[in-house]
């Protein structure tokens, strides 16, 4: 039985050895914004021969490339960051194998024990800023590397041209077919099915504490929209969804 590192590992490696389909100059960049499907993006990557990935950014800053063409994961902001927590949760207190990857992270999980707490203690009864909450916040993997840290700086800096597409967690099947010209196979590394309803449960409070927290975030997506490379459908459920409303 193979584990998921190295089963990253081959599909990385694989797509370093794919052809390149279309100009032999541009690059085609991957931003792999953790929790927003990534790993499965990168096996349809790999399976497809429509251009080849030639670099995978993950767990740190895209590079600035005129000559890019960047291709980038995103999902709503909230929903990432109740993903992002639970994920935390299980690898590290509920299986415990990961406990001691990141300094203070399973102390931090245990105090709060889900989102909601957490996101209802980043400001005070006054609306304040409460620093403490929102550095535990942000030293948990993935919470921290948000999707601002990873397309704040690079969509400042790139022509809009040079997104190649946006892949949404939400309708990952579709975009992927569109991209890539592969179906989508079983989703890796999805658990919200194992994850306890009451774990994924936020009051309004905390939901309003995340969309304030988190504005950075919604503005990368609202430039991308801007942009033309998030569809007003696709854009608008987003945004209803980490309002708590039907997507």
């Amino acid at each position: 039985m193979f584990s998921p590192a190295s089963i990253r590992y081959f599909i990385y490696m694989k797509i370093q050895r794919l052809p390149e389909a279309g100009s032999l100059t541009r690059r085609h960049v991957f931003i792999h914004v953790g929790k927003c499907g990534g790993t499965s993006i990168l096996r349809a990557a790999s399976q497809s021969r429509r251009f080849a990935i030639d670099e995978v950014v993950h767990i740190r800053k895209p590079p600035i490339d005129p000559t890019a063409r960047y291709y980038i994961a995103v999902r709503a902001p909230i929903e990432r960051a109740v993903s992002a927590f639970n994920w935390r949760f299980r690898k590290v207190i509920t299986e415990g194998g990961q406990a001691a990857r990141f300094p203070g992270e399973a102390a931090i999980l245990a105090h709060y024990g889900t989102l909601d707490r957490l996101a209802t203690a980043l400001y005070r009864e006054d609306g304040t800023d409460d620093p403490l909450a929102q550095g535990n916040f942000r030293s948990i993997h993935h919470l921290g590397e948000s999707i601002a840290f990873y397309l704040q700086d690079l969509l400042a800096s790139i022509a809009p041209q040079q997104i190649g597409a946006v892949l949404v967690q939400e309708r990952l099947d579709e975009d992927i077919a569109r991209v890539f010209g592969v179906r989508a196979g079983p989703r890796l590394n999805e658990h919200r099915s194992a994850t306890p309803p009451a774990q994924r449960v936020l009051s309004q409070r905390a939901r309003h504490h995340l969309r304030r927290f988190l504005d950075s975030d919604f503005a990368c997506l609202e430039t991308l929209h801007r942009w033309g490379a998030l569809p007003d459908e696709t854009y608008a459920r987003m945004i209803r969804s980490d309002a708590g409303e039907e997507a």
